[in-house]
């Protein structure tokens, strides 16, 4: 099972810039990602599929009501208005608050508190997409965002490119590039739960897919 994170909604749009709204497309790129990942035979929960607001805790929540294997929340980024920044980045949180590590099991804390859970599914991630879209590659960061530190499960965040950003924000505005953004975090997300224990039913079919071009970089 995995919960994919449409950033903002509601009353929280995110970021606006160049027309975009971060809360409309962060959204589209996540129905995007969730039928990618079940045309790849993943099991997928959104925390939202329309412009609602939930706070951080209520998305962070859904990794532990469904027995997650993973979390991805997507995003758009921004660096001020007229800057050239440009490029992918993915975020993982390095440690994890007491009010996650209280839900879960101790078999199961380990293996999200182990450094190489949620850096190594960043570090998937953000070269799967990388790859699909030719975007510029900023690299994996350690942040301890809420949304991914208090998630039970390998969780990242992944900033799908600069909406300040005059070329950038052109390319994101297209359904095609968007669809190449939700291609290549599933990829991404694939490959990594193919390399996980297969101790859940999704896992175990993930890892028995017979679609292997399909996660290759």
């Amino acid at each position: 099972m995995v919960v994919v994170d449409a950033g903002h909604g509601g009353h929280d749009g995110g970021a606006v810039s160049h027309g975009v709204i971060e809360k409309k497309l962060s959204l589209d790129i996540a129905k995007r990602l969730k039928q990618a990942l079940e045309k790849a035979g993943v099991r997928v929960v959104m925390t939202r599929q329309d412009d609602s607001y939930l706070t951080l805790d209520e998305r962070a929540a859904f990794t532990s009501r469904y027995k997650a294997d993973a979390f991805v929340s997507v995003h758009l980024n921004t660096d001020g208005e007229g800057s050239d920044a440009e490029g992918i980045e993915t975020y993982f949180a390095a440690t994890t608050p007491l009010s996650a590590r209280q839900l879960v099991s101790a078999e199961a804390l380990s293996k999200k508190e182990s450094p190489s859970a949620s850096a190594e599914f960043a570090g998937v991630v953000q070269r799967l997409v990388c790859s699909t879209t030719k975007a510029g590659n900023r690299g994996t960061k350690a942040r301890d965002y809420a949304v991914v530190a208090r998630a039970v499960c390998p969780a990242v965040l992944v900033e799908c490119g600069f909406i300040t950003s005059a070329s950038e924000s052109v390319l994101i505005k297209q359904a095609e590039y968007r669809e190449r953004l939700a291609d290549g975090i599933a990829r991404g997300v694939v490959l990594f739960l193919q390399g996980q224990p297969a101790k859940s039913p999704i896992v175990a079919a993930v890892a028995g897919a017979g679609d292997s071009a399909a996660v290759r970089p």
